[in-house]
């Protein structure tokens, strides 16, 4: 049991969070979304650079802030560590507050070598703490919807998958440009279309193989990639760091298709699902919502024993195995089996 992880606050069990990493995702988008849940709060910030942990902790009411990363894991104001560091030290960061008996939510790509996550998952599991990848869009009661219907054979058999994630990524100093910490679109938004093509098939890729072009600073600009599942089933996916932006996915079945526009990246905004069989069309809708306070909320109820994880490490670990795969095919230039 992990009593010692509790706090009783405004009635009930609060999971405090620090935020390692004073990123743009952080401060913009997950801290925000957080400040509206009952059962999470963000009790620290931490950032390299302590003006910046100071100025953003005070915009967001935040109580703690500090100048290190080391810091904030030594501080008792935090139950659980979400990691929003560069790529290329999410294991190292990971490892880190593990050891120091923290909980850990860590961004995608849980790391970058599948090594590395085989270390976290043991470390986890040794400490008996919650460790968990930040996908965020498969919380969003849409792709629930859509996973669900899958499963209950809307659609039929599954026969193909595709999808994108592109945007321009106007910052020529971000991290995502550097191959040394982690950049690229395949690591950045890759990572999503094949996970969701893992999920809707329910398998795991026998094949892979891909090409992408490079930018000066030797990463992938734009990644297309196309992933064969048992029995023919097709996924073929486009990422990009500069096209116009684009968030897909659509499931082909041999009865129907299921269309899910913006799927990975709601923006809080009323959406919808285009179901499709006998060439007819219907538009499902569902309230507006955010998908980082779900996805935080039940990684809480997992904390406190109230939920199984949902997604567990072995699911990030196989979704590394397949990104692993696609980025030799794509240096290599031929297909790569699983």
């Amino acid at each position: 049991m992990m009593w010692e992880h509790w706090r009783w606050d405004m009635g009930g069990n609060v999971l405090r969070v620090g935020v390692l990493g004073a990123s743009d995702i952080a401060v913009n988008t997950v801290i925000p979304a957080l400040r509206k849940s009952k059962k999470v709060r963000v009790s620290a910030l931490a950032s390299r650079d302590v003006h910046r942990a100071k100025q953003k902790a005070g915009e967001l009411e935040i109580e703690h802030s500090f100048g290190s990363y080391e810091e904030l894991l030594d501080s008792n104001s935090v139950d659980t560590v979400y990691v929003s560091v560069p790529n290329s030290v999410h294991a190292e960061w990971t490892l880190k507050a593990l050891t120091k008996g923290k909980h850990v939510m860590c961004e995608k790509p849980l790391a970058m070598t599948s090594e590395e996550v085989i270390r976290m998952i043991r470390l986890s599991r040794g400490k008996s703490l919650v460790l968990m990848e930040a996908f965020m869009y498969r919380f969003h009661p849409r792709n629930e919807a859509v996973f669900r219907m899958i499963h209950e054979g809307k659609i039929g058999a599954v026969r193909a998958v595709e999808s994108a994630f592109s945007y321009v990524l106007d910052n020529e100093n971000s991290y995502l440009m550097s191959r040394e910490l982690g950049g690229g679109a395949l690591y950045d938004v890759g990572c999503y279309c094949v996970n969701v093509s893992r999920t809707v098939t329910g398998m795991e890729p026998v094949e892979v193989f891909g090409t992408m072009n490079m930018s000066k600073t030797m990463v992938d600009m734009t990644y297309a990639g196309v992933i064969r599942f048992q029995n023919g089933v097709l996924s073929s996916f486009h990422v990009s760091m500069n096209e116009e932006p684009r968030f897909y996915y659509r499931v082909i079945g041999e009865k129907g298709l299921i269309d899910v526009p913006w799927a990975f990246v709601s923006f809080g905004k009323q959406t919808h699902i285009v179901l499709q069989r006998n060439e007819k069309q219907e538009m499902i809708e569902f309230k507006r919502t955010n998908e980082y306070r779900l996805e935080f909320e039940h990684f809480a109820d997992v904390v406190f024993e109230k939920a199984h994880l949902r997604y567990d490490t072995e699911d990030a670990l196989k979704n590394t195995y397949v990104i692993e795969a696609l980025m030799k095919s794509a240096q290599e230039g031929k297909p790569v089996k699983m």
